[in-house]
């Protein structure tokens, strides 16, 4: 083997491809926002300040409270964090509805299972009916409120006359 041979130089385009693939793999998967970004968006979701999902998403230890309340507000307002953010309490409320859809299902099942029940008892039968006719808005509590309205001398004689009864 040759000297020239098992020496070879390798010139490497003055690191701008590492630099490229270091910014283009710190996104995050899918969303377009970096990892940091995506995790701020998460946060906020979670129903954290814009300050404190700063501090939790990005190294903010020696920055004061003034500098990191700005640059969440920066970071909030930014479209593709925005737009994530919204995506992500979209899924939410689907999931919500989705459960809260089921749970209803359920309740309305067994509801209906007790009031038509063959072996049960028919006092849990009207309970079931009830609750039935209250959860389709058939049945209504209903609150009467009266106003009455009195000047100082007749709720003085009130008073003066429900403590002679008491005292007697």
């Amino acid at each position: 083997m040759k000297d020239s041979d098992s020496k070879r130089l390798t010139v490497i385009d003055g690191g701008k491809a590492e630099n490229k693939k270091k910014r283009t793999g710190n996104k995050a998967s899918g969303s377009g926002l970096t990892v940091k970004q995506e995790r701020f968006a998460q946060l906020l979701a979670e129903g954290l300040t814009n300050s404190e999902a700063y501090r939790q998403a990005y190294d903010a230890a020696g920055m004061a409270p003034a500098t990191v309340h700005n640059e969440a507000a920066k970071l909030a307002s930014h479209n593709g964090v925005s737009r994530r953010l919204h995506e992500i309490l979209e899924e939410k409320r689907g999931r919500n509805s989705m459960s809260s859809l089921k749970a209803a299902d359920r309740v309305w099942r067994n509801v209906w299972r007790l009031a038509e029940g063959e072996h049960v008892p028919p006092s849990v039968q009207q309970a079931a009916l009830a609750l039935a006719a209250k959860m389709a808005g058939m049945l209504t509590d209903q609150v009467k409120i009266e106003s009455v309205s009195a000047d100082s001398k007749s709720i003085e004689a009130e008073i003066l006359e429900r403590l002679q009864r008491l005292s007697a």
